[in-house]
């Protein structure tokens, strides 16, 4: 398929830029498309509004309005919204839409997403590292951890004891024919007990003799 005249007089044009030239007119797009995002969620914030897609443009959901008007996927969408609703421009356009939305995403770890914006203007501390030195890789990475459960307490030395008796009395009575024994330790009033079930038949040969 041939080049369209357009692209040819782009890469004409672009061919006769010193290097120099080439990295301003670099730079300068770069700042295009950073202020570009904040428009886009701006207007993705108005069109996800009910009154605006449904009544105004027929479509059942803000969903189907992205999709079928090829506009960006859902997460892209709620991504440049959340950005363009907590931060201001000028802050947002200079951290970037990826920094941005990892601070979002970090602040509704924490507890509240509007508190993104403090966070970088505090430059706090997170992870041992400042967050103007931080990448939104490592962000993402400190929200997840958040949000993680934390881990079970490590189990005492009364409760190890406890189960270890329960694992002991469990294999003793399987070997001595009551294979449906199951032995488990548990609190009961604050102390720890060993408990045994056995099916009927297995209780009847123990019981028989006693």
């Amino acid at each position: 398929m041939p080049a369209l005249p357009d692209a040819i007089a782009a890469d004409q044009r672009f061919a006769r830029l010193t290097a120099a030239e080439l990295l301003a007119e670099l730079q300068l797009q770069r700042e295009r498309v950073a202020k570009g995002f904040y428009a886009m969620g701006l207007l993705l914030r108005e069109l996800a509004r009910p009154e605006r897609y449904k009544i105004e443009l027929g479509f059942e959901t803000f969903d189907d309005l992205l999709e079928q008007k090829y506009l960006t996927n859902r997460m892209t969408a709620m991504k440049y919204i959340a950005v363009a609703t907590i931060f201001d421009e000028l802050v947002a356009t200079e951290v970037g839409i990826e920094k941005s939305y990892a601070l979002v995403r970090y602040a509704s770890a924490k507890g509240s997403a509007e508190d993104a914006p403090k966070l970088l203007q505090a430059n706090v501390m997170i992870a041992g590292e400042r967050v103007r030195d931080m990448s939104y890789r490592d962000l993402l990475r400190a929200a997840r951890e958040l949000k993680a459960p934390a881990p079970p307490p490590a189990p005492s030395d009364e409760e190890q004891a406890a189960r270890r008796t329960a694992r002991t009395l469990q294999a003793g009575l399987r070997r001595t024919g009551s294979r449906s024994a199951v032995a488990r330790a548990r609190r009961n009033d604050g102390s720890w007990i060993v408990t045994v079930e056995l099916s009927v038949d297995d209780a009847a040969k123990r019981a028989s003799t006693m």
